[in-house]
């Protein structure tokens, strides 16, 4: 891809988690970094669920109001003196924000066998919601898959804390008779 205003040519990218999407790209060597989402209604209503559970167990927190954020802004040395563009480039996280609350609060979902449909009203959007629930859903399962992979190269005998005995005098189970072999327990 060339970029229409600067000239500059965009490296290939292909998909790093379907090998069929991943397959579509030509480019040898292309970064895998898009992640491939196949949207059905079940899997949109997992990721509504999930997303609901995310805000709930508090994993989600958003920033504040564009509203709420002047009072930081105007504490950030030399903001004022800012011209008009690079002022909104510092309060566009924050205006983003807002249009993301905004916009969840006007979705409506409907429930049908265990299943949920969220859908917008007439004439408005749901790309913030779309975005930050697929997105969501994508770090979630990164985070899944590294923790798996984490969890894989622990080194096992660093879990286990008790350890035998090493005087040699340990007492079989049995009877209390000492052994000259060590035992787990004394």
């Amino acid at each position: 891809m060339v970029d229409p205003d600067s000239g500059e040519i965009y490296p290939a990218l292909s998909c790093c988690n379907n090998t069929e999407m991943a397959a579509r790209c030509t480019v040898p060597g292309a970064d895998k970094v898009i992640w491939a989402i196949k949207a059905s209604a079940q899997f949109n209503s997992d990721v509504a669920f999930h997303l609901r559970e995310g805000f709930r167990s508090g994993r989600i927190r958003l920033l504040e109001t564009e509203y709420d954020a002047e009072d930081l802004l105007k504490d950030i040395r030399g903001f004022k003196s800012l011209n008009p563009q690079e002022r909104l480039q510092y309060q566009l996280p924050y205006i983003q924000t807002t249009l993301l609350i905004d916009e969840l609060i006007k979705l409506r979902h409907e429930e049908n066998n265990g299943k949920v449909r969220v859908y917008e009203r007439s004439g408005m959007r749901k790309d913030r919601y779309s975005s930050l629930a697929y997105n969501y859903y994508v770090a979630t399962q990164l985070e899944t898959k590294l923790n798996k992979r984490y969890n894989m190269n622990l080194n096992n005998t660093n879990l286990f804390v008790i350890k035998p005995p090493s005087n040699g005098k340990a007492v079989s189970v049995g009877f209390g008779k000492k052994e000259n072999k060590t035992s787990w327990f004394e």
